[in-house]
């Protein structure tokens, strides 16, 4: 109909490059997200021997820099056999030099074999408007900040609040856009689906 509309209008299609993204839930809800964040993101980065950075989305700026500054303080603890963790914050009152640091590369593996990685803080922004090369690992708590209106009182303000289906799934997708990745939801399939 639409191209008919439009006077049979040529249809163009252009096909997304996405590779596949295995996705993993956690068997029971996580009390405290953050704390779930961090660590996942240290058994990622211990574990996994596939070579790849991490992207973790948390709710805003304050939470983004306290998961910086824990996951520096925890490969920090760890000595120096273990492979270099690059912190990176993304937010969007962030200066825009201290943005495009996302698209440093990853430290260099060490000489042990142990792997460098960047890992990058963010809020929603990356869900959609930009994709950050070598991401493999995406750590998805299941939260955003979104506005909210009180009509009682007539005022917006800024909610945290479990995300989507549609975002979820976005934000799966930023792991498999160079290459095959991994999703970890930090809350269960069940939750997932209802």
């Amino acid at each position: 109909k639409f191209q008919q509309y439009f006077d049979n209008a040529p249809l163009m299609s252009v096909p997304g490059r996405t590779h596949p993204v295995e996705i993993f839930y956690t068997p029971e809800p996580e009390r405290d997200y953050l704390e779930a964040a961090i660590r996942t993101v240290m058994q990622i980065h211990m574990c996994e021997e596939i070579v790849g950075d991490i992207l973790l989305f948390l709710t805003g700026q304050e939470e983004i820099e306290v998961a910086c500054k824990r996951i520096k303080r925890e490969i920090d603890n760890l000595g120096p056999d273990v492979g270099e963790l690059k912190c990176i914050p993304l937010y969007s009152t962030l200066p825009p030099n201290l943005q495009q640091r996302i698209f440093e590369d990853a430290p260099p593996n060490k000489a042990n074999g142990a792997i460098g990685r960047k890992v990058v803080v963010s809020t929603n922004i990356a869900e959609t408007s930009l994709t950050i090369d070598g991401v493999v690992f995406v750590i998805d708590p299941g939260f955003a900040k979104q506005k909210v209106y009180n009509p009682r009182i007539r005022v917006e303000s800024l909610l945290v609040s479990p995300i989507s289906k549609a975002s979820a799934q976005q934000r799966a997708g930023r792991a498999g856009r160079t290459r095959p990745g991994k999703c970890f939801r930090l809350y269960t399939e069940k939750a997932f689906k209802n």
